[in-house]
């Protein structure tokens, strides 16, 4: 009897990278492919509340990898997938990111579009499959494009993706405006964390040629809860830049409300990474107006500076 194939999303999974490994899981089923929906980490409030709300189990947490074949959700960088995918085979891939640095030994679905959410490429796939989306897969998949569009209001959002959320949101009868406040308190709630837990409770990891650079960010109503942590919030991106051995840790404090962002860093390339996202850094610290995609507006500028 072959294996299941295991759609799964990044470490440090968001709720675009849940959401879509459930969504995609059901295309595939009705396929008639073996999937099964995975997660490479714990969920966060956010995404646990999408999944009580919507009345849907989590995903089943897959530790290791390793000879297991994958369908990639949300991501396609070796720096993000679950631990043991370089010894797994990958099948397919499902993505709104940079082209990172996952291959494969066979020709494979490969899908990676330029808009705010990976829910949004797939609804574009139900609709070449022929097949309906139902309301509660509606409902997980505007949730991932509400949230990975801060409710259509990150520069990563675009025209298509407008017209998806209104689609989805009619489909699970849904006011996306009201829902989407709704997961914005949630999302909030990860300031109230421990500093060690908001530092890695939306985090990704990158290779900039030889420079291995994290980069975190808590998206929040209510920023100040973080801020008025920084000296702790700082002290636990040390350790864990320590810990992995990278070279730098960047975290972004994203207010929602304003569209705007605080900054801080730990590593030897301040000075790099002050000149590459224009701003200038005071005690380890900066503000950046008008920032709020770390898609977007961050990691093309720091891959640039420090590769």
């Amino acid at each position: 009897m072959s294996q299941s194939i295991h759609v799964i999303g990044h470490q440090q999974p968001d709720t675009d990278a849940i959401t879509s490994a459930l969504a995609h899981a059901r295309l595939k089923q009705r396929q008639g492919v073996d999937a099964v929906p995975a997660r490479a980490g714990e969920l966060n409030p956010e995404t646990e509340f999408v999944l009580d709300h919507w009345d849907v189990a989590p995903p089943s947490l897959l530790a290791d990898a390793t000879d297991e074949e994958l369908i990639l959700v949300d991501h396609n960088e070796h720096s993000q997938t679950v631990d043991g995918a370089r010894e797994a085979a990958v099948v397919e891939v499902v993505d709104h990111h940079r082209i990172g640095d996952v291959t494969t030994s066979n020709p494979i679905r490969f899908r990676n579009e330029p808009v705010g959410s990976t829910a949004t490429v797939l609804t574009g796939l139900f609709d070449e499959a022929g097949e309906e989306i139902d309301s509660q897969t509606a409902g997980l998949m505007i949730s991932g494009l509400l949230s990975d569009t801060v409710v259509l209001r990150s520069p990563t959002t675009t025209d298509r993706d407008r017209v998806v959320a209104e689609r989805l949101a009619d489909i699970a009868d849904v006011d996306y405006e009201e829902y989407g406040r709704t997961l914005l308190t949630q999302k909030s709630k990860l300031g109230e964390k421990s500093p060690r837990e908001m530092v890695l409770g939306d985090f990704k990891e990158f290779e900039f040629g030889d420079t291995l650079v994290g980069i975190g960010q808590v998206e929040t109503v209510s920023p100040d809860v973080v801020l008025d942590q920084r000296d702790s919030v700082i002290d636990a991106m040390d350790e864990v830049l320590d810990e992995r051995s990278y070279d730098v840790f960047v975290m972004l404090v994203t207010d929602l409300l304003e569209e705007d962002s605080s900054v801080f860093v730990a590593g030897d390339h301040t000075e790099t990474v002050a000149e590459a996202l224009d701003t200038t850094f005071e005690d380890r610290e900066a503000f950046l107006p008008g920032v709020m995609s770390r898609k977007k507006q961050v990691v093309p500028k720091l891959e640039e500076a420090l590769r």
